[in-house]
């Protein structure tokens, strides 16, 4: 009995007990293989438990292809204050390049200014003495607006442009703010909304005319109609070529080199632990994903997100700015703005429509606290569902989906130098918006 109590010592010869020890080798290195494996599967596992995507193709429209010469008169344009009714400003004054294409304050100031985003101080019209006022929403930038969703939420050359979607297309948002007293027409153009909005075009399309270099360009930048028209013979210049060249233009500045873009692409590193962190919380916790879907980080839906109005609101009602409504006049927009896309929102400070948060983490502790503090007018009601509940996010958690939204900035990092620039003169004579380095440009 004592010698069966140890005979399990000896059970197995020699041979069995060898095997034994070979296959804890193999095990052992299957487990290590495993381990490696495992360790590579959460930025695996990050991109497609997510579809991350970045942005495809450029949706040109049929009628407006890239052409270099189209793109490059429409940079002139942008730049060239002959499109401003008093020529002070242009385009390129409220979406610089110096500031991510947009100008960093809180409202946009046209008209009647001294100076370059965060530094730029309005007056009187020179041409009524009238005051001019800021416009009451802030500047969205033009980065990326190639790939604003159409009424489907698409990418579309028809996606929409503003805060509530009053234009669809770069083309069609082209003629917009020449027609805008406080954004670029100024007193020049007097009549009703209506009555200015088609002298100040007029007047657009006749400054151009009167400009030589501007007709040898269009004749470049638009071959097919000019073969029709006599050399040198302004007809060339129409409201179409115009606004199809200055898009032309905008529909370049396309960023798609961000830390993100990167790590979608398979590169690990391109994104730190914190960011990584922020990634899985904007895509489930925080719910941010809910409206800013998509490669542009945005659904473009328009959203009642109870923002505080500040400013000096629009016209439904007084002193207020009520959105979507402003366009459509339907009461079941009011207070609806479009969602913006996220893409350089890092650059584009202060946030919202009416620039009334300074940095991303007061964004995310807005909506983490039930979008609270809100809009006096707007009730739970009201505001969308999605939006309605705190989302538990502990500081640490607000902290990394601020370091992700940052993970999202490309200021043009590999795009064409002279999209990123102002050009040295512009074919009026006048001066380039402040020039390619301005003192008072506030430039950071």
């Amino acid at each position: 009995m004592i010698n069966n109590q140890h005979t399990p010592k000896n059970r197995y010869p020699a041979t069995w007990l060898g095997m034994g020890i070979l296959l804890i080798f193999l095990l052992s290195g299957c487990s290590d293989d495993s381990t490696t494996t495992s360790a590579e599967d959460p930025d695996s596992n990050l991109r497609t438990r997510f579809n991350l995507q970045t942005l495809g193709e450029i949706p040109y429209p049929p009628d407006n292809p890239p052409v270099q010469e189209r793109i490059a008169l429409g940079r002139l344009i942008y730049f060239d204050p002959i499109l401003g009714g008093e020529k002070d400003v242009a385009c390129a004054t409220c979406h610089h390049p110096n500031f991510a294409f947009a100008d960093l304050r809180q409202f946009a100031a046209g008209v009647s200014g001294s100076g370059l985003g965060p530094n730029r101080i309005l007056s009187n019209s020179a041409v009524s003495g009238a005051p001019i006022e800021l416009v009451p929403r802030s500047s969205p930038t033009v980065f990326n607006t190639a790939f604003n969703g159409d009424e489907t939420g698409q990418p579309s050359h028809r996606g929409l442009q503003f805060w509530d979607g009053r234009r669809a297309g770069l083309e069609e948002q082209a003629s917009g703010p020449i027609a805008s007293r406080i954004e670029m027409r100024g007193d020049a153009y007097p009549g009703t909304n209506a009555e200015a909005e088609a002298a100040a075009l007029d007047s657009v399309i006749a400054r151009l005319r009167a400009i030589p270099e501007y007709i040898d360009r269009f004749r470049l930048a638009f071959p097919e109609e000019a073969a029709g028209i006599p050399a040198g013979d302004p007809a060339i210049i129409d409201s179409a070529n115009y606004v199809r060249a200055i898009a032309a233009y905008e529909r370049e500045l396309v960023t798609r080199n961000s830390a993100y873009d990167r790590y979608v692409l398979g590169d690990d590193n391109a994104l730190n632990s914190q960011q990584k962190h922020g990634l899985e919380l904007f895509y489930e916790k925080a719910k941010c994903v809910e409206c800013h879907s998509s490669p542009m980080f945005s659904n473009f839906s328009f959203v009642v997100h109870g923002t505080p109005q500040e400013g000096g609101g629009k016209s439904v009602i007084p002193g207020d700015d009520c959105g979507r409504e402003e366009h459509t006049l339907n009461a079941d927009d009011r207070y609806a703005f479009r969602v913006p896309s996220l893409r350089n929102v890092e650059l584009t400070a202060p946030y919202m429509h009416d620039g009334v948060f300074e940095s991303l983490e007061e964004v995310v502790r807005f909506h983490n606290d039930g979008a609270q503090p809100r809009h006096s007018a707007i009730t739970d009601e009201m505001l969308d569902e999605r939006l309605r509940e705190p989302l538990g996010l502990t500081n640490d958690e607000v902290l990394a989906v601020a370091a992700f939204l940052r993970a999202l900035t490309d200021p043009g990092t590999a795009l064409p130098a002279y999209l990123m620039t102002v050009p040295q003169q512009v074919p009026s004579g006048l001066t380039p918006v402040f020039g390619v380095s301005d003192p008072g440009s506030g430039k950071k």
